[in-house]
């Protein structure tokens, strides 16, 4: 039966773009399973619900398609997963005629629609005729990021939403390096998928049956973890580690490393071990390392067992958080500080080794912190640091030197990301755990923490400080609103921030840095995207970046601040941190001014 749209409100109700949508939904043979839903929506008068879903195609942000579950084109459901595989297929093939023979391979993590999604990709992917790997269950990304390269297969899917809260799932793309997709691939997936009149579909099991889909075999898994425990720089061992999944993948990965490589002493949060997309025993029921309340549990049972550390991964487990046993208090280690403390281990044993060399390199992100290039400038090695959000850039580059004598040490981003090695092109909470538990091990051997390392840094090279705001925009008005606030940053960056100065402006849009005090303009080397960097006081290692999340409606303002080291540390350490705390204040009237 027709459903005639222009007989309801739709038209006054719905932006245009919305309302496109929706039309394509209600009469395009591949929407067919939600249209029944669809027109009780409309019939219903969920306008709000329908713009929110509908206001625009859910994009590949920072790491592929993210977004809540359920009905419309700006959702994570079986039809935009599923013509994301579909495009995907359409452009692999475009690039490389033997690709599906190649293969791709699939992964998912314990979210509740995570198996059904990867196994209705799964069909999608043989339906293209590509032969198709997938895991019995739950894997890490960063062990599909392995398992494409081992393979040699042509592109790589992975079903999560990573840290984001339950109702939401996501479908990140991986071409053949093993690295998530950056231009042209992006755009070039995403415009097939906007383009597919058709998603191709064969039942999986069926496909299962004939052989056009694949269980992916143990040895794998085994090669995998081989793959990092061989990242190994010691055998400091003596260390006691409590460990969590938060319900998630991170048990196939970062524990069972962690157990190959040596480490006997791990005690586990039994509760967290069960795979669970609810994250039902946590705060929010968000199972995110970067937010204190996720690791309760784990700092629990650290302190009652007199625990050295805590490691604890997101649901994909490729992020790794770690927390410090400093006397009867805990110290919660930030992305970046954890960024640092593996660098400078790592950098330390391969030079008393005598195998550290010029070729060497770290790699981070332009909101990652700075004291990255420190080490590097003592230990006589690069660092590229200008690259936008996003580990799949760092993964970029890590790709482009393979041609080179050029290695890898340490990749990192502030978002709890890291990589030791070349073996994968993406974080791996199980290489972010491995360098910090042998650092703690010997640590522990001088009476000495983690945290004890990383103030003794401090005195060496400056305080390095970094604090994220983060700013939330819900639905279609909130997106809105957050293109409003970089549209005035650009056209009327203020003067100050609190008593600082803003002193330049950079601009990765137009890939321009504009000297606020002399007017004077220089380029930007590094790829389009929309980001603002406010410099402060005329230090470049003092800003403000402001940039839109890829993944969720938030506005991100990233505060990196640095100081010389006074001689009283500690109370210098509080007073930076109460001004941070400021500058944070200012920048969330910033948000809501706009």
């Amino acid at each position: 039966m027709a459903f005639e749209l222009e007989s309801t409100e739709a038209a006054a109700k719905l932006s245009s773009a919305a309302l496109e949508n929706v039309k394509k939904w209600l009469g395009e043979p591949k929407y067919a399973e939600y249209r029944d839903e669809l027109i009780e929506m409309i019939e219903a008068g969920r306008w709000k619900d329908l713009e929110d879903a509908f206001f625009k195609v859910i994009e590949f942000g920072t790491a592929g398609r993210r977004g809540t579950t359920g009905i419309g084109s700006n959702r994570i459901n079986r039809v935009t997963v599923g013509e994301s595989a579909q495009a995907l297929c359409e452009y692999a093939l475009q690039a490389d005629e033997k690709a599906a023979g190649k293969g791709i391979v699939i992964a998912c993590d314990t979210r509740l629609s995570s198996p059904e999604l990867s196994t209705y990709v799964a069909g999608v992917c043989a339906a293209n005729g590509f032969k198709t790997y997938i895991f019995e269950s739950f894997r890490s990304t960063p062990e599909l990021s392995f398992t494409v390269r081992h393979l040699g297969a042509a592109a790589g899917i992975v079903i999560s939403a990573s840290h984001n809260p339950p109702a939401d799932n996501g479908f990140k793309a991986f071409w053949s390096d093993g690295g998530q997709l950056v231009a042209p691939h992006d755009k070039g997936v995403l415009a097939a998928a906007g383009g597919s009149a058709e998603i191709k579909y064969t039942d999986y099991q069926t496909a299962v049956s004939e052989g056009k889909i694949e269980i992916i075999s143990k040895d794998v898994d085994e090669a995998y973890i081989a793959a990092v425990v061989a990242e190994a720089e010691s055998d400091f061992r003596d260390v006691t580690i409590v460990y969590s999944p938060l319900h998630g993948a991170g048990q196939t990965n970062t524990l069972p490393a962690l157990k190959a490589a040596g480490f006997e002493h791990i005690l586990v949060v039994e509760e967290q071990m069960v795979p669970d997309g609810h994250f039902p025993t946590i705060e929010n029921n968000r199972a995110n390392p970067e937010d204190k309340p996720a690791n309760d549990l784990a700092v629990a049972l650290m302190l009652a067992e007199d625990a050295d550390i805590a490691i604890t991964n997101d649901p994909d487990a490729d992020r790794v958080g770690a927390m410090v046993r400093q006397g009867d208090e805990v110290v919660y280690l930030s992305g970046n500080q954890a960024a640092v403390l593996a660098a400078d281990f790592v950098l330390a044993r391969l030079k008393e080794k005598g195998e550290l060399t010029p070729q060497h390199y770290l790699a981070k992100t332009i909101v990652t912190t700075d004291m990255l290039q420190a080490l590097a400038d003592h230990y006589g090695i690069k660092c590229y640091g200008n690259m936008l959000v996003g580990f799949k850039y760092i993964g970029e580059l890590v790709t482009s030197k393979e041609s080179t004598d050029e290695r890898l040490v340490i990749g990192a981003e502030e978002s709890f990301g890291l990589v030791k090695g070349e073996y994968s092109r993406d974080k791996d909470g199980a290489a972010g755990a491995l360098p910090l538990a042998e650092y703690a091990a010997q640590l522990k051997g001088q009476g000495k923490t983690l945290q004890d390392r990383l103030c003794e840094l401090y005195r060496e090279h400056g305080i390095y400080l970094e604090q994220l705001v983060n700013a939330v925009f819900p639905g279609a008005d909130g997106f809105e609103r957050m293109q409003q606030v970089m549209r005035d940053l650009r056209a009327h960056a203020p003067s100050h921030i609190g008593q600082h100065k803003v002193t330049a402006v950079q601009d990765y849009q137009s890939l321009e840095r504009l000297d606020t005090q002399t007017d004077e303009k220089t380029s930007i080397d590094c790829v389009s995207g929309n980001v603002v960097v406010l410099e402060l006081d005329g230090d470049v290692r003092r800003r403000v970046t402001v940039r839109p999340s890829g993944t969720e409606p938030k506005l991100k303002f990233y505060v990196q601040w640095y100081e010389d080291a006074r001689d009283d540390l500690d109370a210098h350490l509080a007073h930076l941190n109460f001004q941070l705390e400021g500058l944070s204040r200012e920048l969330e009237g910033i948000a809501l001014e706009k």
